[in-house]
């Protein structure tokens, strides 16, 4: 198993995660960041000015791996 980690971006701003997570791949720990970024969408939708949410994910080295967004777009019709 490798260890994880996340930072979180919503509303509040930016939240690194000082705990690592055990995770068997870079997929699994990957599927956990969409899951997350999930229960924050169903806390409330991004807001203005960014409309965005993510979640970046590191590995042990806090090495950048992926990020997983969600994008909030109006479209004027």
């Amino acid at each position: 198993m490798a260890k994880f980690y996340f930072q979180l971006f919503d509303r509040d701003g930016v939240g690194a995660t000082e705990t690592g997570y055990d995770f068997d791949s870079v997929e699994a720990a990957k599927a956990e960041a969409r899951r997350v970024l999930a229960e924050m969408a169903a806390e409330g939708l991004p807001a203005a000015p960014l409309n965005m949410l993510s979640v970046e994910l590191f590995d042990e080295s806090r090495r950048p791996l992926a990020e997983i967004r969600l994008i909030l777009e109006e479209i004027s019709k």
